[in-house]
């Protein structure tokens, strides 16, 4: 029996925190899915510092088997996770390669804004462990996850619905409706996670 969050305690962190989805765009070179972390390497080559531990959400959880040491922290709240809570303290080159070994694995990279401040926390969630996930999915708080600025495009005529997108996703934007695999953009928040593992090309993200 999976274990859940309350309500009162999602609420209570949406009230700290705003987390925003951090897309990875991928190219196709030589029929190799290449990600392209740009967008994240500009969030962190401006930190002083960076640091790395366990997410709290999926360690406390427990509800699946994907990587825990994946929580980046920034600057001083690096600082304090290191000084606090055991966190270490990495290079910039790390961090890229901890988000590109969390994106291969499944998992969405969220940015976490405290309210009215910069950007302190990058972690790479799970809908089955992750706070903000938990709310937008199970109690439909639409404001506890923001979209990035991209949105994925689906070529249906190229798809061999062999449903990797369908597990990939953490927003349930894909689906099977019998055998053949849909697609609801209204539910797309621009990951890039069905970019990725497409085995076709049938999935591109494009800007909104």
């Amino acid at each position: 029996m999976p274990q859940e969050w309350e309500e009162h305690e999602i609420k209570e962190l949406m009230e700290k925190y705003t987390a925003v989805t951090i897309p990875i765009k991928v190219s196709l070179d030589a029929q190799q899915h290449v990600l392209d972390t740009g967008s994240i390497e500009k969030m962190l080559s401006t930190a002083e510092m960076i640091s790395l531990m366990d997410c709290y959400c999926r360690k406390t959880l427990e509800n699946c088997d994907k990587p825990l040491e994946v929580c980046i922290g920034l600057n001083k709240e690096a600082e304090y996770l290191i000084e606090k809570e055991g966190a270490k303290e990495i290079s910039l080159e790390d961090a890229l390669n901890v988000l590109k070994m969390s994106h291969k694995a499944g998992l969405v990279h969220l940015a976490y804004y405290r309210k009215g401040e910069d950007c302190d926390i990058i972690c790479s969630c799970c809908s089955c462990c992750c706070h903000h996930l938990s709310g937008l999915k199970r109690f439909g708080f639409n404001e506890a996850v923001v979209k990035s600025d991209f949105v994925a495009v689906f070529e249906k005529s190229v798809c061999s619905d062999c449903g990797l997108c369908v597990e990939r996703c953490q927003f349930g934007a894909w689906e099977f409706d019998e055998d053949d695999v849909v697609f609801d953009v209204d539910h797309c928040f621009g990951c890039g996670l069905c970019v990725s593992s497409c085995p076709t090309g049938a999935v591109s993200l494009v800007k909104r």
